[in-house]
């Protein structure tokens, strides 16, 4: 070794204290490198919290949304059946039967029209025949937030119609 170095006279002690301070050089280095990597994977994890947070909070929003649609609706339909009001009654079965009468659109591939929320978009697929899976890919939305829509809306219409 000494032949490598010329000029460079050491002895096995110094020799073997020079391999151990460039041992624990590496491995200094080593665990810096192993820490900025973590640093950099826990700023990537937070961001993609933070999004997913961010997607969370607006799911609730537009639940909260249909929730409350469909709240409205209920209302509208207790006070459409109220006895007092016999004409808005037969005006709203005329409508209904006008609706049944006339042949169904199918919108196997069309987009939903874009003015309607997502409940109104949700539940009309639904009416028209289309699978929860089909609904949520067409709507660009989680499967399960369309079937917790869904459940939503029948245990609605099943505590109006007891």
């Amino acid at each position: 070794m000494e032949a490598i170095i010329p000029g460079l006279s050491l002895s096995g002690r110094e020799w073997l204290s020079l391999c151990i301070d460039l041992t624990l050089l590496i491995g200094i280095f080593m665990l810096w490198l192993t820490w900025y990597r973590n640093g950099k994977r826990q700023q990537a994890m937070e961001q993609l919290l933070a999004t997913t947070a961010a997607q969370l909070d607006e799911a609730t929003r537009h639940l909260a949304e249909a929730t409350h649609s469909m709240q409205q609706l209920k209302s509208r339909q207790e006070q459409s059946q109220a006895p007092g009001r016999p004409v808005e009654k037969q005006a709203t079965a005329q409508r209904v039967q006008s609706r049944t009468d006339s042949p169904r659109p199918t919108f196997n591939d069309a987009p939903p029209p874009q003015n309607s929320t997502q409940a109104t978009m949700i539940l009309r697929m639904h009416r028209e025949g289309d699978r929860p899976e089909t609904i949520a890919d067409r709507l660009d939305m989680p499967l399960a937030q369309v079937k917790l829509m869904l459940k939503l809306h029948a245990s609605s219409t099943a505590t109006a119609a007891r």
